[in-house]
């Protein structure tokens, strides 16, 4: 019977055909009947299988059966989880479809199918895009931040005044506002007390000595500055590198490495001396030919006239004999010193001369311990013994001793001919020639002589002062280097370098210019100078402790302002570099950038030049800026010393000459609102009218100011308006008046008047609602107006004072100086009112007819018409004097009514002032639309029934 069942149960179910047969019949319903059949591989029919089954599973599944999850499910209960609504919640939710189209694909629909794919393909795409954007931006802004970051940071602390390397002074942002103004004859104590307490703090952690040192250097330095000014001011030329040689001579210390960094310093100052060629100073005075202010100016700040011109060609010249002659003075000395310290050896003895002197440092420097020659020397023998010719002619010229090297070799001339039979005739006619070039045909032989004698010889088996002589006068080589033992230290080097330098204006070419110079052999100042920048600090100073000494070497080869860049990067040499900065600007030898070029953190900026090296340009404003920056508040004075020299590139090509201008004007304003030394800076006016000039009016000339209005219009007026807006209205007031903005400085009484008129604490009482006429009677002529004890005093001083000159009355408008009477009448009558005096107070306002207290209706509404017309500096305390008012009128009627006597009399006041509260309701009712509901409820809560 199970066997029946079973063969029946098997011939029920369909086949694989039948099922077959029953899929494409699932197609009928479709209109398109050339479709394509869509046959799937038994994997396919297995994944969508597995696919089914787990909808299946979704949709039966249970929450926690038991055990751990159990367990977990009662913790979380606990906790306020739901945690079998949160399962229950996902086991729900289909996700299967979510990227699915919202619009159902058949699966014979292969183009919707490929469209949906593309989309999804875009989509992703843009996601991923969207994620990659992301993180380069994140990436890029902590690279951004990290680089440089030391740098960067210690440059903003700067720039706000936070940090200030190599000083231990604490002061605010140069133009921030603080403390109070000074008036004439005081001190101000403040930014004094702050620098002792900040060489105090110094010296209690180990720095005092240095910044004792520091601030002494600093002093002789302003000594050197404020002199600079004054000779300015007199028109006088002033040997300004010179004096602060003479500023810097014997600021050596028993400290450790102080006296030699003092030394160095020294050294600077003698390279700047020879630099600028300021020469013939005695005593701190030019004796012959005096450099100007501003002399190299004009051939140096255009680059086009530096590199193009035959002024520009004279001046680079001019910083090569300058650079040689230093670094000739230097090996002088050097050589007597070494002589001093041998004295056995050298064998100077007698009277010296320069050739004994030569000789004897060729003996200490040259000869073995011995007392034997090199073997790599020539020598001839003469009467004295053996003599290094090459060595000593080579010293002479070293040593800028052109002539004496001349006649040694015209001394030893026949033994000289032995070793070389032409130099002599050469070496005579390189020494005649102005520019120190041979010839041509003179020049083409001593090329022939030197390629037979020296090329393809090893260097090392020559004399090397022979070598040397022959680069020297025929200029051979001159991007070659020199032997070795000529060029241990870098002055020498950077001596021979310069002495093969030639300036010309001829382009680049083959031919040869009037110079003699072929354009393939050209070797300037600016190819010496890039040679000593691809080397870098790295070489001249690679311990990183001799700052001075790479500072030195960019100014010898004429490289201003990256050297002054360069120094003040040091902490303890940013004082020096800004003298150094101040040097360059007077003599004419720094370049500005224009405001559209400057960097906003750095000093240095470089601009691009297609016809020669990049040109520099040195922020001289910003440096003089952050200087002054630490005593701008207790030495304004300084300050304002240190100021005036940013008008010194005035005269730079447009715009950036007016630009220095404009930037001198700004940093001037900063230092009066920030010291609020008006008296001192700016001058005062007494009470009587006289005015007395200030600094900077009197050094207007070294500002570029035309006549006294435009300091006006400039200085005092933009810093009163400045101190309006920073609400500092005394300030304000003074300047405007320093200014002869007389009328201003009525409507500026006025509305600080108004703004205070309900403050009693503001005046003195016992004397604020005095008569105003008693008050001017006790005006002190010579007096200022900045001694006034509070803004109601100033404004009784001020407005009495003009109303004695008629000059200031007729520029003052009625309109102002009514306002301002009826102010401090009011302010009268608020003393009065605290003070108690109610019927003074009453009648004082009756008598500004301000409030009609009498009359009808008709009048009182034609009073309030004209109250539109009121200033703003009364019209904004209506509420307030219409409350005092009826306060008056209030007590002094409760007054009366509680009063023990009766008469007419009496009756009549208390009748007098009911009227008056009627006709002040009456009036508040025409104006009801200024002022606030509840001050007209209480008005009529005060008035009197």
């Amino acid at each position: 019977m199970d066997a029946t069942m079973t063969s029946a149960s098997a011939s029920q179910q369909p086949s694989l055909s039948d099922l077959l047969q029953q899929s494409r019949k699932l197609t009928n319903h479709l209109s398109r009947s050339d479709l394509p059949a869509i046959q799937l591989g038994l994997d396919q029919i297995e994944n969508q299988s597995r696919k089914l089954v787990g909808r299946a599973a979704v949709n039966a599944g249970g929450v926690y059966p038991g055990g751990e999850e159990a367990r977990a499910h009662y913790l979380l209960a606990n906790g306020g989880i739901n945690a079998a609504g949160l399962a229950d919640a996902i086991h729900t939710t289909n996700i299967a479809h979510a990227f699915e189209p919202l619009r159902p694909i058949h699966d014979t629909d292969v183009e919707g199918y490929l469209k949906h794919e593309h989309e999804q393909v875009i989509l992703s795409a843009i996601e991923e895009g969207r994620r990659e954007t992301i993180r380069d931006f994140y990436r890029n802004v902590d690279r951004t931040l990290h680089r440089n970051w030391e740098k960067q940071k210690r440059k903003i602390m700067e720039e706000f005044g936070s940090f200030q390397p190599g000083a231990s002074i604490s002061a605010s942002a140069f133009g921030a506002s603080r403390g109070a103004a000074v008036a004439p004859g005081e001190t101000s104590v403040s930014g004094a007390t702050s620098f002792v307490t900040g060489v105090i703090a110094g010296a209690s952690n180990g720095g005092g000595s240095r910044s004792l040192q520091m601030h002494s250097k600093m002093m002789r330095y302003d000594i050197v500055v404020k002199k600079l000014n004054e000779a300015r001011l007199s028109g006088t030329p002033f040997p300004l590198a010179h004096a602060y040689l003479e500023a810097v001579q014997g600021m050596s210390s028993a400290e450790p490495g102080v006296a030699s960094k003092s030394v160095a310093l020294e050294q600077c100052w003698r390279t700047v001396t020879h630099m600028v060629c300021e020469r013939d100073v005695q005593g701190g005075e030019f004796t012959r030919t005096a450099i100007r202010e501003r002399q190299y100016a004009g051939a140096y700040l255009d680059p086009e006239k530096y590199f193009g011109s035959i002024d520009g060609m004279n001046l680079r010249r001019r910083l090569i004999c300058g650079a040689k002659s230093y670094l000739e003075e230097q090996f002088a000395a050097h050589m007597e010193d070494a002589i001093a310290r041998n004295p056995v050896k050298a064998q100077l003895g007698g009277i010296p001369s320069v050739q004994s002197t030569v000789a004897a440092y060729c003996r200490v420097h040259l000869q073995s311990k011995e007392g034997q020659w090199s073997p790599d020397l020539e020598t001839i023998v003469t009467s004295k013994g053996k003599v290094p010719i090459w060595a000593h002619i080579y010293f002479l010229l070293r040593i800028g001793q052109e002539i004496e090297a001349v006649q040694a070799a015209v001394q030893y001339e026949p033994m000289l001919r032995k070793l070389d039979h032409s130099f002599l005739g050469n070496f005579k006619s390189w020494i005649d020639s102005p520019d120190r070039i041979l010839p041509k045909m003179l020049r083409d032989r001593f090329f022939a002589e030197y390629n037979l004698r020296f090329r393809g010889i090893s260097p090392d088996s020559v004399d090397p002062y022979k070598l040397a002589l022959y680069k020297l006068i025929g200029r051979i080589d001159p991007r070659k280097r020199f032997p070795v033992s000529l060029v241990r230290n870098s002055e020498n080097w950077l001596w021979l370098q310069l002495s093969l330098v030639r300036e010309h204006l001829s382009s680049a070419s083959d031919a040869i210019d009037d110079t003699g110079i072929n354009g393939r052999d050209s070797y300037t100042l600016q190819d010496v100078a890039a040679t000593v920048l691809n080397f870098g600090e790295a070489h001249f100073d690679p311990k990183g402790n001799r700052p001075y000494h790479y500072f030195q070497i960019l100014i010898l080869v004429g490289q201003l302002e990256r050297s002054i860049a360069f120094l003040y990067s040091r902490p303890a040499c940013q004082s020096d570099a800004v003298q150094f900065a101040i040097t360059a600007a007077y003599y004419g030898l720094l370049r500005v950038p224009s405001n559209a070029k400057a960097s906003h953190m750095d000093y240095l900026t470089m601009d691009e030049q297609e016809t020669h090296e990049p040109i520099a340009y040195l922020d001289f404003a910003k440096l003089i800026q952050r200087y002054v920056r630490p005593f701008v508040e207790f030495d304004a004075r300084e300050a304002l010393q240190y100021l005036y020299l940013v008008c010194l590139s005035a005269d730079a090509p447009a715009p950036v000459g007016q630009e220095q201008v404009a930037k001198c004007h700004d940093l001037i304003r900063s230092l009066v609102l920030e010291s609020r030394q008006y008296f001192e800076l700016l001058g005062d006016v007494r009470k009587d009218g006289t005015k007395t000039a200030g600094l900077i009016e009197q050094s207007a000339r070294l500002i570029k100011f035309a006549d006294s209005q435009a300091y006006l219009n400039s200085i005092v007026r933009t810093a009163a308006a400045a101190s309006e807006a920073q609400h500092r209205t005394r300030d304000a007031i003074l300047l405007y008046n320093l200014a002869e903005e007389y009328d201003t400085v009525i409507s500026v009484l006025n509305k600080e008047l108004g703004n205070k008129l309900m403050d009693p604490s503001s005046a003195r009482i016992a004397d604020s609602y005095a008569p105003l006429d008693s008050q001017r009677t006790s005006l002190r002529p010579n007096a200022s107006f900045a001694a006034a004890e509070d803004i109601t005093s100033m404004a009784h001083e001020i407005l009495a004072s003009y109303e004695k000159q008629n000059r200031i009355v007729r520029k003052v408008s009625t309109k102002n100086r009514d306002t301002c009477k009826m102010l401090l009448e009011l302010k009268r009558c608020i003393a009065a009112y605290s003070a108690g005096d109610l019927e003074h107070a009453l009648q004082a306002i009756e008598t500004l007819e301000l409030i009609p207290l009498r009359g009808d209706v008709v009048t009182i509404t034609r009073k309030a018409e004209e109250f539109k017309d009121i200033d703003p500096a009364i019209a904004a305390n209506l509420s307030d004097i219409l409350l005092v008012t009826m306060n008056i009128i209030s007590k002094l009627h409760t007054g009366l009514r509680s009063s023990m006597f009766g008469d007419s009399s009496k009756q009549r006041t208390m009748t007098d002032l009911r009227h008056k509260a009627r006709a002040l309701l009456t009036y508040a009712g025409q104006l009801r639309l200024r002022m606030s509901n509840e001050t007209y409820s209480q008005l009529l809560n005060l008035a009197p029934q």
